[in-house]
């Protein structure tokens, strides 16, 4: 299975998710079989029919994303490729993918998108 985080700045598993899914310029993927992590740029994840990620990065093989912040727009174009989502508690990519490896990170779903951000 393969995870994906956005963050502002690359720093492996330590690195930062960012506040807004939408303007973040790296995806850190996370290979939950090899335990390997991977740097994805956003403009290489802009697809022809918008400039979300959300196809993109299913065509990429992700299966789910962690996030701190996300429009309803982005959200339900990840429901609609198949991605299932969840909300980043910690903010940090590691401490977030123990928490959803021990299932402590809550789901999120079709209408309840919500960014906080300032950037919407």
């Amino acid at each position: 299975m393969k995870i994906c985080f956005p963050v502002e700045k690359f720093e492996g598993l330590n690195s930062r998710i960012s506040e807004h899914f939408g303007s973040a310029p790296y995806f850190i993927t996370y290979d939950t079989d090899s335990k390997e992590a991977g740097l994805l740029y956003a403009q290489d994840l802009a697809g022809d029919d918008s400039c979300s990620p959300a196809a993109e990065l299913a065509r990429q093989g992700i299966d789910i994303v962690i996030t701190s912040g996300i429009g309803p727009g982005a959200l339900n174009r990840l429901l609609d490729a198949g991605l299932y989502v969840f909300k980043a508690l910690t903010g940090v990519v590691s401490e977030d993918l123990e928490r959803y490896n021990n299932n402590a990170l809550p789901a999120l779903g079709y209408g309840s998108g919500k960014c906080d951000c300032g950037n919407s």
